[in-house]
């Protein structure tokens, strides 16, 4: 601080000043106390700014980078696991791996199978079907057999489940929004047994058939086309599904003389043709996919060896089956492989809704049993060639 004196060296008008500087000295607790208040300001100025900052960002809207899970496609396939017809259901299976074989492990990811054993029995399917639907949240489902798949059909048609049912009677898709049948109608199958396995070559002919959905609905059809096309019915045999005994049937058929008979009993046409050769009748039999059951060519014993029958061109197929497993596939082993293929094809896509999957069902495609050509009303044409077994391999007949 500056501060002002008179001088000693003179007076008078001119009075002489002299200027000196004193310094005061700050004590050191107020320097202390001053750092103290600096400090604390700048902290609060930096806390200030990250505050603003934060509810800036949180303000903005934030963009994932990660990848949505895409959900499991559920497919629930009702087979006959056990029972007398379990050797279909374990075939069925083999046709289902080898199917899924042919996706890579990414896209197997997104399709699961679910079994259900119904043992056959219509009853049984209703109960599995239900518990696929309500329990497992299958998203379609595959049923095997004109009775199985007509029973499943009803469950999945009240719960807006997409259903592909494996049988040739035209109650599993008839009036159905929710379901499609692979296997040709019995119309056609019928159709394609009279013109590529009887015309020109028979004209009385005797049918042997079991009172299941299948084998009777191609036998009204060939009731109502052979005498249109002026063949003689002269002999006419119905049996139960169960029935293991037809010396009855066979000894009605012999006495009628028929030239040719139709043999359309599943699954146990193996046990009938052993027991009508034993009885002596020696005519040709013919047939449907049935002929394939290969269990069934076993129980025949070499009495359905060489006969004809009319199926899918599915030698391939067939051939590819035997060198995985060594062993055959049965009747609508193709059907099955190509129906889970168009479910596993389906799990794929981004919209994987019951809709969605309906539009991609109702469409023509190929597949291991040949070129499926839809009809418009949930079914499909397969185009028929004549087959035969003869005794070590299935073989198409030209």
């Amino acid at each position: 601080m500056w501060t002002r004196r008179e001088s000693n060296l003179g007076g008078g008008f001119f009075t002489p000043y002299c200027y000196t500087l004193s310094v005061r000295i700050i004590p050191k607790r107020y320097l202390i106390f001053m750092k103290k208040i600096i400090w604390t300001a700048v902290v609060l100025i930096i806390v200030i700014i990250f505050i603003i900052i934060g509810a800036s960002s949180s303000s903005a809207p934030t963009i994932s980078t990660s990848t949505p899970t895409q959900p499991v496609f559920k497919v629930g396939i009702v087979l006959p696991m056990t029972g007398p017809a379990g050797t279909l259901g374990e075939a069925s299976k083999k046709s289902v791996e080898l199917a899924l074989s042919k996706f890579t492990p990414d896209q197997l990811k997104r399709v699961e199978v679910i079994y259900a054993d119904d043992q056959f029995d219509p009853k049984q399917t209703v109960s599995v079907t239900q518990k696929l639907i309500d329990v497992d949240k299958v998203n379609a489902i595959i049923a095997y057999s004109s009775p199985s798949s007509v029973a499943a059909s009803y469950i999945a048609e009240k719960a807006s489940v997409p259903m592909i049912g494996l049988g040739n009677s035209t109650d599993i898709n008839g009036g159905k929004q929710w379901v499609v049948r692979y296997m040709l109608g019995p119309e056609a199958q019928a159709r394609a047994i009279e013109q590529l396995l009887l015309k020109g070559k028979y004209k009385k002919v005797a049918m042997i058939w079991n009172q299941s959905d299948g084998p009777k609905s191609v036998h009204d059809q060939l009731a109502k086309i052979l005498p249109a096309e002026k063949y003689k019915i002269v002999a006419d045999e119905s049996v139960t599904k169960s029935e293991n005994d037809f010396k009855t049937s066979i000894a009605k058929i012999r006495s009628a003389k028929p030239d040719v008979v139709m043999a359309y009993i599943s699954p146990q046409v193996g046990v009938f043709a052993k027991q009508a050769r034993d009885a002596g009748l020696t005519v040709p039999l013919v047939s449907g996919p049935v002929f394939e059951i290969v269990d069934q060519l076993k129980a025949a014993q070499g009495a359905l060896d060489n006969q004809l029958f009319v199926s899918n061109d599915n030698v391939p197929f067939i051939d590819e089956y035997f060198a995985k497993y060594a062993s055959y596939p049965t009747i609508a082993g193709d059907y099955i492989y190509d129906a889970i293929t168009q479910f596993a094809k389906i799990a794929q896509a981004d919209n994987t809704s019951n809709t969605a999957v309906m539009q991609s069902l109702r469409a023509s495609f190929g597949g291991v049993a040949g070129s499926y050509n839809y009809n418009g009303d949930g079914s499909f044409d397969v185009v028929q060639v004549v087959k035969k077994w003869d005794g070590e391999k299935f073989v198409v007949v030209k």
